[in-house]
């Protein structure tokens, strides 16, 4: 265990800390995601700036977690740089695709000549017919 983890571990004994950390677990996650793409497309926040509109200070306390988002930020944000936006009240119902994955679901339900959601829950449902076996 790094450091780091023995002090995150030690904070989360704290229930007020536990409970912002938690609460704003999304936003940061959000803005990990930001930074993750614009560095996938060797932009500086300099080049974001002059995409968006929106000055490279503003860009970093963003960035740094130090300025509030409305939507419509986030969106322009994200539209700039090529991404999209999922929100979602059951975000522990989600499952993210690699975009590769992604693709052969996608082939595979054409394939199957069902929907991409349909494929996955005659997969899920064959899954656990085959659990109920064994």
């Amino acid at each position: 265990m790094t450091g780091f983890d023995k002090l995150k571990a030690n904070l989360m004994k704290n229930e007020e800390f536990e409970r912002l950390y938690n609460e704003r677990k999304p936003l940061r996650d959000f803005i990990d995601e930001l930074i993750e793409l614009r560095v996938e497309k060797g932009m500086t926040q300099k080049d974001l700036s002059e995409l968006t509109g929106i000055s490279v200070p503003n860009i970093s306390r963003i960035e740094a977690g130090k300025q509030n988002l409305s939507y419509q930020m986030m969106y322009k944000l994200v539209n700039a740089l090529g991404g999209k936006i999922i929100l979602t009240a059951q975000a522990n119902n989600c499952i993210r695709l690699s975009d590769t994955a992604a693709e052969k679901l996608q082939e595979l339900s054409k394939e199957a000549n069902v929907s991409p959601k349909e494929f996955l829950m005659n997969l899920l449902q064959k899954a656990s017919e085959e659990a109920i076996k064994v």
